[in-house]
């Protein structure tokens, strides 16, 4: 990844120059530096010992050499940290993290990486480190990806400390299930028609959907038929006239509604369930005899509610 665009509009504006301006001295055209500036060209490579000269820096501050060297050296930190995480050696992870924060300090990355590594210590006092970490990092402005993980992490970090009551409340401030990344890459393989993305819209926007809430599951390699095999079917029919709940799904509110799908992703003979809703299941079932009676089981939960 090159950073010409970004130093050259900055360099650019450090001189109080118009982009005619600078097209000007250096003779091309203003269109040239605004393809430039917005990343769409580059600047032809003859043309950099002049552009180097004109702002009296470097060709590789222009090119953004630093930039490139601090992004390939801040990916080896964490491919090393995570490395020693996946064997087991939480304390070489967080040395890791811990010496790189001495390079790089207030890096919220780091800082997130550190504090997961020092919560899988039991000893308190790194226990009260990672907190201190993953406070540092929510008062900050890290990206959403970090904030999302530090925000969860947390959560468990408090409950390891003994601290349930600020544990609970932190995981109060938590995403719905809702507008999960998986609840959500759920609804698009599923193929949903505009119908379906109005009534998520109204989940998301409401905490409830059109149809009660829904139960997706996905089989794997002829999951479907085997799954139909144990009467699952039967068995929904059943527990409908059981509770009274009405066979079509228009206004249904005591049973959610049910999405069977086949799922080649997944490993032959497995069934995997999500519910979304105020009961909320991700499970993987090894045989669609459980996976049915699992589904019942659930559907009966949610109509005693």
């Amino acid at each position: 990844m090159l950073f010409i665009a970004e130093n050259l509009k900055a360099l650019r504006k450090n001189r109080g120059w118009t982009q005619e301006e600078m097209a000007e001295t250096i003779g091309v055209s203003p269109q040239s530096i605004s393809k430039w500036e917005r990343g769409d060209t580059h600047p032809d490579i003859a043309l950099l010992p002049a552009l180097a000269n004109l702002f009296r820096v470097s060709i590789d501050a222009i090119i953004g050499m630093d930039k490139i060297n601090e992004t390939e050296a801040r990916a080896a930190i964490f491919k090393a940290g995570q490395a020693h995480l996946r064997n087991g050696d939480n304390a070489a992870a967080a040395d890791i993290y811990a010496s790189a924060l001495k390079t790089f300090p207030g890096d919220e990355d780091l800082m997130s990486e550190l504090a997961l590594a020092l919560s899988l210590d039991d000893d308190p006092a790194k226990l009260k480190q990672a907190a201190n970490y993953c406070e540092r990092v929510l008062s900050g402005n890290p990206s959403e990806k970090v904030r999302h993980t530090t925000r969860a992490a947390i959560c468990f970090i408090y409950f390891k400390m003994g601290e349930k009551e600020k544990a609970i409340a932190a995981a109060g401030n938590l995403p719905h299930a809702r507008e999960s990344r998986e609840n959500i890459l759920a609804e698009l393989r599923g193929e949903p028609d505009a119908n379906d993305i109005n009534s998520y819209l109204k989940f998301i926007a409401l905490g409830e959907s059109d149809n009660q809430d829904k139960i997706l599951v996905d089989f794997g390699i002829n999951m479907v038929e085997m799954c139909t095999e144990h009467d699952l079917a039967e068995k929904i029919k059943g527990l409908r006239a059981e509770i009274g709940a009405p066979e079509n799904h228009d206004g249904l509110r005591k049973l959610p509604h049910i999405r069977i799908r086949d799922n080649l992703a997944l490993p032959p003979n497995r069934a995997r369930i999500a519910h979304y809703g105020d009961l909320l299941l991700d499970k993987d079932f090894p045989n669609a005899k459980d996976a049915a009676n699992h589904i019942i089981a659930t559907l009966r939960k949610i109509a005693q509610k």
